[in-house]
């Protein structure tokens, strides 16, 4: 299991690192906040991207 930092995140999904921190604290994409910090996960990154990118709200399981 890889945890990625938001910097790495970001530049995985060619987003802005501000964007991709306010989509992080929405729910529309997911995080896990340790302290100060987001961490995401490789893996279900991954998976999120393969069934299009849903919120929270739309597959809560992925957020867990």
């Amino acid at each position: 299991m890889a945890l990625w930092t938001a910097e790495e995140t970001a530049k995985y999904l060619r987003i802005n690192l501000e964007v991709l921190r306010r989509k992080a604290r929405a729910g529309e994409v997911p995080a896990v906040k340790l302290g100060h910090n987001w961490r995401f996960r490789s893996e279900v990154l991954e998976e999120w991207l393969a069934q299009g990118c849903p919120s929270q709200k739309q597959q809560p399981t992925l957020f867990d």
